[in-house]
């Protein structure tokens, strides 16, 4: 018996500190977990594009996004990188990108003169809206690194959803 009532104490343990819980995405997801620990290495100091999440535990806009968000994640492996950061405990991060409400997802990149630009994403909240988004944000990284501008015409037939949706904040 004994056993088991250390085995309880330590669960009641790790859900009261938290150190149990990573958020919302794990090592299995394709979605890197940001933190300020690693947010300016991995972000800010690299040459590619981000998809950045910037979400709250509390917030029902954001666990409804999280499936979508993975499968986003998935979908963009090796060609755009997505990641997450959990602004409520990261205050520091959500002030410096100037979050006011959840979920809040920006495009990152570094400008030419190499400082991190982060953009407001507030197309739809599915998987095919963001993966669209992205590609785009991507080409015209990629074409501004040649000195070319996107050319016009032959849209990509929809965002699957339009608008931000709601939020919590």
């Amino acid at each position: 018996m004994v056993p088991a009532a250390k085995l309880l104490a330590a669960v009641l343990v790790l859900g009261i500190t938290g150190q149990a819980s990573a958020g919302f995405y794990g090592a299995g997801d394709d979605v890197v977990t940001l933190t300020p620990a690693n947010f300016d290495k991995l972000v800010g100091k690299n040459g590619s594009v981000w998809l950045v999440e910037l979400y709250a535990q509390w917030c029902s806009h954001c666990k409804n996004l999280t499936p979508e968000w993975k499968r986003a994640a998935t979908a963009l492996k090796g060609i755009v990188k997505v990641g997450a950061v959990d602004a409520d405990v990261h205050k520091d991060l959500g002030s410096r990108f100037g979050v006011q409400g959840f979920p809040t997802i920006k495009v990152m990149h570094l400008s030419k003169s190499g400082k991190l630009t982060a953009t407001d994403y507030n197309g739809g909240r599915n998987a095919n809206a963001i993966v669209e988004a992205a590609l785009q944000a991507a080409g015209k990284v990629a074409l501004g690194r040649i000195g070319a501008k996107p050319s016009g015409g032959g849209g990509s037939g929809g965002s699957g959803g339009g608008g931000g949706g709601g939020g919590c904040g």
